[in-house]
């Protein structure tokens, strides 16, 4: 051994013993805390899954009713529609001849009478026009006068004699077509019934039928809108798989929302003869056969097409809720909540009638509630339902 291999140090007693310096609880300790951890993890997926699954699916399927108001639970209607009030007799008034406005005897929602003078357009033009054709009149009557008589002494020609005769009709016809002009220039009801809208006022020049034609502005030519409200009824669309179910002259039920616990007799007047196929619906007229005053155009409105007609005392009764008699359970109802948790309720009852029992107190509209064998059912017990 040389002397240079005698001074090099021994290199392994340099190295570094990591092992010994680890301390070994230490490090159960973090295994502890690891397999803790995992082991609450699976714990609580084992529990979301035995309470969302294997719970839901042990639950008892139950038959519910959703409550909701109804009447005349012997006449139930076979189908609902809505749509809004319009009156089957309905009249723009535009004059014949345009001019201005001078006398204006309506107002918005007043009623008038067949004949009654709406408005007057000024007729000074045709007066003059009146007085002139009246003094030609005067001048071809003097005409054919003189002509005829000198006919008879055979002086003149008989072609001079027709000439002042053809002269003098048409002197009379002028004299008559301006007085049909001025009769016009006077806008009369042409029915009973009520001004639904004003479209003018005194001063305005409005524009006669046909030159609101020509010129495209016959709808602002109209000096008001006139409505028979004894016409009014309703325009419906009916979905066209459920328009066999409806036949002309079949009874219905009004009901506007403007006056909600009002009801009116109606009769299916109309069916359209044609479809929207963009819609899929058919529109269908209603009259309403007791309407009165309170009952406008385009409120808008709901009908129940029935199978037979309505008593009055039948359209009087407010709306109640029925519900099958094996729901209530001495006195209470087991009712389903949102979470489809059985809460169980008391209830106070009424008339029975058509097999079902009124319920006076104790649920409102769109409570479900437990329709059959209800008794098996606890206080906060899951359950599902047969829809499902």
């Amino acid at each position: 051994m040389t002397a240079t291999e005698e001074q090099r140090p021994d290199l392994a007693s340099l190295r570094i013993h990591r092992e010994e310096e680890h301390d070994p609880r230490g490090n159960s300790f973090v295994r502890i805390i690891v397999w803790a951890i995992v082991a609450i993890a699976l714990a609580a997926i084992a529990y979301a899954v035995y309470t969302r699954v294997v719970v839901p699916r042990r639950a008892p399927v139950v038959e519910t009713t959703v409550i909701k108001p109804s009447i005349n639970l012997a006449n139930p209607p076979l189908l609902t529609a809505t749509g809004y009030l319009v009156a089957s007799r309905t009249a723009k008034i535009t004059p014949k001849i345009s001019g201005k406005v001078v006398k204006l005897n309506i107002d918005t929602g007043m009623f008038v009478h067949k004949g009654d003078v709406i408005a007057v357009l000024e007729s000074t033009n045709l007066q003059a026009q009146l007085d002139e054709s009246q003094a030609a009149l005067g001048n071809a009557e003097r005409e054919y006068e003189r002509q005829r008589a000198l006919f008879r002494d055979g002086v003149t020609s008989k072609a001079l004699l027709d000439n002042a005769e053809a002269t003098l009709k048409a002197a009379r016809a002028r004299v008559d077509q301006v007085k049909i002009n001025m009769g016009d220039m006077i806008i009369r009801a042409p029915f009973d019934g009520t001004v639904a809208a004003k479209s003018t006022e005194v001063g305005e020049v409005i524009s006669s039928v046909m030159m609101g034609q020509v010129a495209g502005t016959l709808p602002s030519g109209a000096i008001c809108t006139l409505v028979d409200l004894n016409t009014i009824e309703v325009e419906a669309d009916v979905n066209e798989s459920n328009i066999g179910q409806l036949r002309e002259g079949q009874p219905a039920e009004v009901t506007v929302d403007a006056f909600p616990g009002k009801k009116w007799k109606g009769v299916l007047r109309q069916i359209i003869p044609t479809a929207d196929r963009a819609k899929a619906v058919v529109k269908v007229k209603v009259a309403i056969l007791n309407p009165d005053a309170r009952l406008l155009p385009e409120m808008a409105s709901n009908v129940s097409f029935l199978q037979n007609e309505r008593t009055n005392a039948e359209l009087q009764e407010t709306p109640k809720f029925w519900l099958p008699p094996s729901s209530v359970i001495e006195g209470k109802v087991a009712m389903v909540d949102a979470t489809k948790h059985v809460h169980w309720k008391s209830v106070t009852t009424g008339a029975v009638r058509e097999g079902r029992v009124e319920v006076t107190s104790g649920v409102k509209e769109g409570d479900r509630v437990v329709s059959d064998h209800g008794e098996e059912l606890k206080e906060g017990q899951l359950v599902r339902l047969n829809t499902e």
